[in-house]
């Protein structure tokens, strides 16, 4: 019963997360669907923003139980600043390979297209996409704080509750 109520936690964890950063990469996409579209450059990430979302949604769950020490000693806002920060990092790094993986033709090979990634005429959608990915970060780290301080079940009834009467 244990393992159950174990992983009964731990899609529901898994759901709520995959739907936010969905919703968050539906945005992206749809924002660098309406910009491109203004040059004539037909743009669709459906699956990257599906896939892409489960997969942050996983990796973000599970750093979420990993605590260093040194943030035990800071505010909460030092963990969500520092927490968005690396997993921004980390995303710009794996978009730069990624784009240096699919330059790698017009460049010469990866090695050349590693060292002229940032040259290149798509790396304003990279730099874009981290923004947008690391804005997602930001919101989801910051309701963590919250969920941990206040519980879900308090912050989902601030927002779904209706307003009292003469308030």
């Amino acid at each position: 019963m244990r393992f159950l109520h174990w992983l009964g936690h731990e899609l529901k964890a898994l759901l709520a997360a995959t739907l936010y950063f969905l919703a968050c990469f539906l945005a992206i996409m749809t924002l660098k669907t309406l910009l491109l579209a203004q040059y004539g450059i037909a743009f669709s990430g459906l699956t990257t923003a599906l896939v892409g979302a489960l997969v942050t949604a996983k990796v973000v769950i599970v750093l979420d139980n990993v605590q260093p020490g040194f943030l035990r000693r800071l505010p909460q806002a030092a963990d969500v600043a520092l927490r968005t920060a690396a997993y921004t990092l980390a995303t710009l790094l794996l978009l730069l390979v990624e784009h240096a993986f699919e330059i790698r033709g017009e460049s010469g090979g990866f090695g050349p297209a590693v060292a002229s990634v940032f040259e290149h005429r798509d790396t304003h959608k990279v730099w874009a996409t981290v923004i947008g990915v690391g804005l997602a970060f930001l919101g989801y780290n910051a309701f963590a704080v919250l969920r941990r301080a206040f519980g879900a079940r308090r912050i989902m009834g601030a927002f779904f509750a209706r307003p009292e009467a003469g308030g």
